[in-house]
């Protein structure tokens, strides 16, 4: 098969909505069955060199005892060294190891109630033996399946534990929580939907085992399994559910709505702490320090503590609920569990941490564990930095003596919230426009940048400035002016006062 072909498969599913074959497509039947056969299609290229090997091999001998002449003999050489290639290929496919979930191994001695908890449900599920508990990064408790090898066919078992998760459950919820994980865990072990979607996650694994070293077999097999692996995820659309759904729906026929609220307030709150408050102050430190020496877990509970607001946490919790929250993951999440709001009752007193590990030292070693993941991104971020300040050193000088001008000044302004108070990075967006007034581009960033700022009339003046010498920018210029406006009316007091007294 050409490249163009697999090109073809790879941008196919995108496309069927467009194509009449689309229709026959439309049914469950016929969908789930393309769906496994696109999938045994990719395990007979995976052990398509295996059984090449094993063909040719036994072809070529079965010529060589039986050759008559020449030809039968150059025969069985070109079949010996086919199967030659076939076994070398085979070889590195016996050494291509898929990737386990990331996170610190925690052992029946430093967790036994986590581990007489999980032994429980999965008796009472009637799961597969889950072979390893994990704590890790991620604001997760679900039990997650990799393939043992590059075929979507054998799985190990892992519960993987967030360990932020674990600050914000209290044992009651998280008691729920791990029986709602491995109900969601049964029916996808157990339904032909949940394995479809897991051997689509197969597949990936196996491509990013292929990704990671340069060999003959990655040569060979990447192009063909993207091809796979995208066209049965475009297939697999409609099969396809929240994990926390999974879970929410069987908090909500086993448990009251309340129970179901609180379960996903405190999931979506621990989310945003550490997306949008957390791990942005915690990677603030690779300005300063080149290697990341932080201890991002084992001081997370006192930080917690001093850093989450009640009121940032119901903010949270109202954008994700907004229209825009998560694409409306979230909105489709309430209306699919039948809740109106979700409300954040605050951290729980005792979490569930200290119920469940016996020493804080498992932090330590997630911490460990997390410097060493984190190392590359660290150390480039700080010399980021470090060129990034150096370079602003610089112009920060030239825009003092007005002589920043192109592509300097539009790198200046936005430099300048990294580095300058609000105030004097105001100040200096002014100048900066001011000494650049015959360039729109330049007065159309520092108008932005002034308004960001606070700086109001300056800013309008700025990208009216810009949309005169630019008309191409006239509309851009405009919607920002009126969103201004629209929110200066919306925090002014003098202006609500003044348009009740009219009303």
């Amino acid at each position: 098969m050409t490249t163009g072909a697999f090109e073809h498969l790879r941008n196919l599913g995108p496309d069927l909505g467009r194509k009449p074959v689309a229709r026959a497509l439309r049914l469950p039947g016929l969908r789930l069955a393309v769906l496994v056969g696109l999938h045994l299609a990719g395990c007979l290229l995976v052990l398509a060199a295996p059984l090449a090997t094993l063909g040719a091999g036994s072809l070529a001998l079965l010529l060589l005892a039986r050759a008559q002449g020449p030809l039968d003999l150059f025969l069985s050489a070109g079949l010996a060294g086919f199967a030659g290639l076939c076994a070398y290929l085979t070889l590195q496919l016996q050494q291509l190891r898929v990737g386990a979930p990331g996170g610190v191994p925690v052992s029946a001695a430093m967790a036994p109630r986590l581990f007489a908890s999980l032994a429980h449900r999965v008796a009472h599920f009637r799961l597969r033996r889950v072979h390893q508990v994990l704590l890790t990064d991620q604001p997760e408790l679900r039990i997650v399946a990799t393939a043992r090898f590059p075929l979507p066919l054998f799985h190990r078992y892992h519960l993987c534990v967030g360990a932020p998760l674990t600050f914000f459950f209290s044992p009651s919820q998280f008691t729920l929580a791990l029986a709602a994980a491995a109900d969601a865990a049964a029916k996808s072990q157990s339904s032909l939907r949940g394995r479809l979607l897991q051997a689509n996650s197969d597949w990936q694994s196996v491509l990013n085992a292929l990704g990671n070293r340069d060999t003959l077999l990655r040569r060979v097999l990447q192009r063909p399994l993207a091809a796979v692996s995208g066209l049965a995820d475009s297939l697999s659309g409609t099969l396809k559910t929240d994990w926390r759904l999974d879970q929410g729906r069987w908090l909500r026929a086993h448990g009251d709505e309340t129970d179901v609220a609180d379960y996903l307030a405190s999931q979506l709150v621990a989310a945003a702490f550490m997306d949008k408050q957390y791990w942005p102050m915690v990677l603030k430190g690779a300005e300063r320090c080149p290697a990341p020496v932080v201890k991002a877990f084992s001081h997370l509970p006192v930080l917690l503590e001093k850093t989450l607001s009640p009121a940032r946490a119901e903010r949270w919790l109202l954008q994700a609920q907004g229209p825009r929250g998560g694409d409306g993951a979230v909105r489709d999440l309430l209306a699919e569990l039948r809740l109106d709001q979700l409300r954040w009752r605050g951290l729980p007193k005792p979490a569930v941490f200290d119920k469940l590990f016996k020493s804080a030292d498992v932090l330590k070693r997630l911490d460990g564990w997390w410097q060493q993941q984190i190392e590359p991104r660290w150390r480039q971020r700080h010399t980021d930095f470090q060129e990034d300040l150096a370079r602003f050193t610089q112009l920060h000088q030239r825009a003092r003596e007005n002589r920043l001008r192109g592509d300097s000044a539009l790198r200046y302004i936005k430099l300048c919230a990294g580095f300058l108070k609000p105030a004097e990075a105001l100040g200096m967006y002014t100048r900066v426009s001011e000494a650049n007034r015959d360039d729109a581009k330049v007065c159309f960033a520092a108008g932005l940048a002034i308004l960001r700022a606070g700086g109001g009339d300056q800013g309008v003046q700025a990208l009216q400035r810009a949309a005169d010498l630019e008309p191409a920018l006239t509309h851009r210029a405009q919607a920002l002016i009126h969103q201004h406006r629209q929110s200066w009316r919306a925090h002014d007091p003098q202006f609500r006062s003044s348009e009740r007294n009219t009303a």
